[in-house]
């Protein structure tokens, strides 16, 4: 025991293991791989540290109005929604990969204000599945699927992370169960779409828009 409290002051410290590289792959399946087009394989597949892709688009942004004040809301803990709504918003998306995460910028120009960034990180959960993190600790689980070649991102529950703590959150105190769209539609372009839905306060947010890779 006194050669552990030493070590222990001099700095030793138990680590936790490393998160894994998020291998989107492996969370569908080889069969449901298989079936997504290339462009959709190479757009999720593992990047190559550092490297920024860029995914030009524009999208319906909509809310209702619980929705609308919770992003306001939100925005004391870093802007994980988009607070404001649009017909026609022009929306960049960065992609990179940072350590074992995948990092996804989203740049939404709304008329007559600032950009707004909305950044979050995907990476792998404990259980070996998929969460994502926004920009001031809100995350959630997801469960991945391909279905008729287009994936299918859907919430499985919610945390806040903090202190290094993942603290689970009471469904009705979230925006609701979000499903996320990934449709490759051909030509190097497709469409992204994302709804909340809550059991009490409907389709909280929505947004759908068509993007574009990049030029090569």
């Amino acid at each position: 025991m006194g050669a552990l409290a030493v070590l222990w002051r001099q700095g030793f410290r138990p680590r936790a293991p490393a998160s894994p590289l998020l291998d989107l792959r492996r969370i569908v399946g080889e069969t449901g791989w298989a079936n997504l087009p290339l462009a959709v394989r190479a757009r999720f597949g593992v990047h190559a540290g550092g490297a920024v892709i860029r995914y030009p688009g524009t999208m319906v942004v909509r809310a209702n109005r619980a929705g609308r004040w919770l992003a306001q809301a939100c925005r004391l803990i870093g802007t994980p929604l988009a607070p404001w709504t649009g017909e026609a918003v022009a929306v960049d998306v960065a992609v990179r990969r940072d350590g074992a995460a995948m990092v996804w910028d989203r740049i939404y120009k709304f008329a007559d204000r600032p950009p707004v960034l909305v950044s979050s990180r995907k990476m792998a959960a404990p259980d070996g599945g998929l969460m994502e993190i926004a920009h001031g600790g809100l995350g959630m689980t997801l469960d991945v699927t391909e279905e008729a070649g287009a994936l299918h991102f859907r919430s499985t529950g919610y945390f806040w992370r903090v202190l290094g703590l993942r603290l689970p959150i009471p469904p009705l105190l979230t925006p609701g169960r979000a499903h996320v769209l990934h449709e490759d539609l051909g030509a190097g372009r497709f469409r992204f779409a994302l709804t909340f839905r809550h059991p009490l306060l409907g389709e909280t947010f929505f947004q759908d828009g068509v993007f574009e890779d990049p030029a090569e």
